[in-house]
Formats: structure tokens, C-alpha cells, sequence
């Protein structure tokens, strides 16, 4: 998902405050003895390649990447989620769902959602990854269309400004990226959590 993705979303808070859908002080009480760790990226900064290496340098964690479930979600909806903005805010509370679930285990979520558009999500730390815009042309040049590609380059100068902690991914390699992140990861928690869950 892109920039376009985030005005879509935020109007569909009022869709996540249905009755049932947990907020607030639930929801906060839903995730307690978890710790989640959103690792926002612009396309193209390399989440979804970094993810099942990740996944291997942290296990006892559960690492999703949000992109993960489009496929099975466009499959129940009958059409690409993210072609299709009046999916999203359904995919944002399967995303949600999915980390409920996982709330026994520490989570790494890593997605294109800031810290303001997931304000009444219990997470606890943030880190971005970044790379020049060089590179984010380079990478999704094959794939992306020059909108989209437009898109990703604004996100990331966007992203930049919002003071995370940041890797950057430019010319280095999935594993290099992978294992500097977990050792950040690693660095937020207390000592020898999750080691009883590996």
C-alpha cells in the first residue's frame, strides 16, 4: 500500500470502533505481556525481502510483514486489495486480528502505517527503514508504475521526518539489514524476553 493508502485507513477508524472491535483500554489490555515493535517502511526500503530473514534471527518472535495476507484476503474479497480502497479498512482490521492473535509471542510488524495513523494500536516502539531515493527507484523501477514510484519517493521523504530511529538499507544485503534490525529489536527488551518462548 501507498501514500493513498493512509487517508482511506484513517476514515476507517470508525469502521475498527464497531461493537466487538477492541479500543482503548481493551485493546491495550488484549496485548498486555506483549511487546510489539512496528517497523515502518516507504516501498521499496525492503521490508517483505528482510521479513523471513528476520523471521530466522528472531525466533520466539512473531514477525508479520503487512502485505503478507493480500493475497488470501483478495481471494475471500473477490479483488486485489490494493487496487481496491474500499477494501483497506477491512485488511487493516485482519492485520489487526492476526496480531491479537499472536499477542502471547513479542511481534514485529512491518508496514507502511506511521505511528499517528496507528495511534490506538498498543505498539511500542518504532524504527524506520530507509534508503536513498536512488535506490527505492532502482528497486521498484521493474515493478512500479512511475505514480506509485512517485508515491514511495514522497513517503520516504515523508517518513524522514518523523524522527524515528532509522536503518538505512542502501546498498546492503537482506542479512546485513536483517541482523542489524534484530539487534535493535533485541536491544528494547528486557533482558533474556522472549528467550522462555524460544
Amino acid at each position: 500500500m501507498t501514500r493513498c493508502c493512509r487517508a482511506v485507513l484513517l476514515r476507517g477508524e470508525a469502521a475498527c470502533r464497531q461493537p466487538g472491535y477492541p479500543t482503548g483500554a481493551e485493546e491495550k489490555h488484549r496485548y498486555l505481556g506483549s511487546m510489539i515493535t512496528s517497523v515502518l517502511g516507504a516501498p521499496g526500503s525492503g521490508k517483505s525481502t528482510i521479513a523471513p530473514v528476520l523471521a530466522r534471527l528472531l525466533p520466539g518472535y512473531a514477525v508479520l510483514d503487512w502485505d503478507a495476507f493480500m493475497r488470501a484476503a483478495a481471494a475471500l474479497a473477490g479483488r486485489e486489495i490494493p487496487d481496491n480502497p474500499g477494501t483497506w479498512p477491512a485488511y487493516r482490521q485482519l492485520v489487526h486480528a492476526i496480531i491479537g492473535v499472536m499477542a502471547h509471542l513479542p511481534v514485529v510488524l512491518l508496514g507502511v502505517c506511521t505511528p499517528d495513523e496507528l495511534k490506538d494500536w498498543p505498539i511500542d516502539a518504532w524504527v524506520l527503514l530507509d534508503c536513498s531515493e536512488q535506490e527505492r527507484r532502482r528497486r521498484l523501477g521493474q515493478h512500479a508504475d512511475l505514480e506509485r514510484l512517485a508515491d514511495a519517493v514522497q513517503d520516504g521523504r515523508e517518513y524522514r521526518q518523523l524522527g524515528l530511529p532509522a536503518i538505512d538499507t542502501t546498498g546492503r544485503t537482506p542479512t546485513a539489514v536483517a541482523a542489524e534490525l534484530a539487534r535493535y529489536i533485541q536491544s528494547l527488551h528486557p533482558s533474556g524476553y522472549p528467550a522462555h518462548m524460544g
